[in-house]
């Protein structure tokens, strides 16, 4: 085998072992990567919240939307100015049409999205990570 060929060989070996390693490095943090699916359990801080099933966060560029308990509400924002914050929110009205508002606020937390979810009935925090494929 020539000099030339054991090089080219070498390197390809080479270049495939990173990829490999690449492959295998696991998603970004949060504070690199925010877009996507995060989803998490929400903890009751007081009042009754939905902590029967897991809540979704969902990000995009620009826009993003939180499902408390995976329920019928969606509460829908935007990201903040620095890109690492995240806020959404649904106005509503009750039975004597008096507004009000249901609220999340989440931020990255290592490799986690911290939250805090907010209703008139309901104050929880959250910790969400991306679900595995």
């Amino acid at each position: 085998m020539s000099h030339s060929r054991f090089r080219y060989l070498t390197g390809a070996a080479f270049m495939g072992a990173v990829f490999l390693l690449s492959a295998c490095s696991g998603p970004q943090p949060p504070s690199k990567d925010p877009i996507g699916v995060w989803t998490g359990a929400l903890v009751t801080d007081q009042g009754s919240c939905p902590t029967d099933s897991n809540s979704t966060l969902q990000i995009g560029t620009r826009a993003i939307s939180f499902t408390p308990g995976d329920n019928a509400l969606v509460l829908k924002g935007e990201r903040g100015a620095d890109k690492l914050h995240f806020h959404a929110q649904l106005d509503m009205k009750d039975a004597q049409r008096k507004p009000y508002s249901i609220v999340f606020n989440g931020y990255p937390v290592g490799n986690a999205i911290g939250g805090i979810y907010g209703s008139p009935t309901c104050r929880a925090h959250v910790v969400m990570t991306r679900p595995n494929r």
